[in-house]
């Protein structure tokens, strides 16, 4: 009777535990949710303001889209094109990330909101010497291993995949947008 006296005490014991580190959890998680939420709504509205060509406004996001590739998360119309959020998978997860497009279908500027590729490797997505390459293309890309004008990072070939992926599909919604073929 005893040893079952101890394997429930340690029962007890360990629930005790782990209850205590779950409110713990929750604690921690209801107090930095907030923090955490008003940091990416900044840094998601400097992306969006880092696409857009002098003068030109931001609106309101759009309710509906045209989204063939299941990467488009928000559109917004501005005073001369779009500024697209999209979200493709690279090596590391989820790269969020904002496209400028133009009337005439022309990527005005590309920034990286948040990634979780390889620091030194994938992470060098957000350096404007690979983002620049971007600016004033138009229809699909695609990486030069792949036949493409995109120059890879070096050692984050699927990274670089990825954010031209990102910038296919704000090209094509665009282009869905303005009536075009982009689906």
């Amino acid at each position: 009777m005893t040893r079952e006296k101890g394997g429930l005490r340690a029962v007890v014991t360990l629930f005790l535990i782990t209850a205590l580190m779950a409110a713990l959890l929750g604690l921690v998680n209801s107090v930095t949710a907030g923090p955490i939420a008003k940091d990416k709504a900044e840094k998601t509205q400097k992306a969006l303001s880092g696409v857009l060509a002098e003068g030109v406004t931001l609106g309101e996001p759009l309710e509906t889209f045209p989204d063939g590739t299941g990467l488009v998360q928000a559109v917004y119309e501005t005073s001369q094109g779009y500024v697209i959020e999209v979200t493709p998978s690279g090596y590391g997860g989820e790269i969020d990330m904002v496209v400028g497009i133009d009337g005439q279908g022309a990527v005005t500027g590309v920034e990286i909101i948040s990634h979780g590729e390889t620091s030194g490797l994938g992470a060098n997505a957000v350096r404007e010497d690979f983002r620049s390459q971007f600016v004033g293309a138009t229809g699909t890309l695609a990486v030069t291993k792949d036949g493409g004008a995109v120059e890879a990072l070096t050692g984050a070939t699927m990274t670089s995949r990825a954010v031209t992926r990102g910038v296919n599909a704000a090209i094509a919604c665009a282009a869905a947008l303005e009536g075009g073929n982009g689906q």
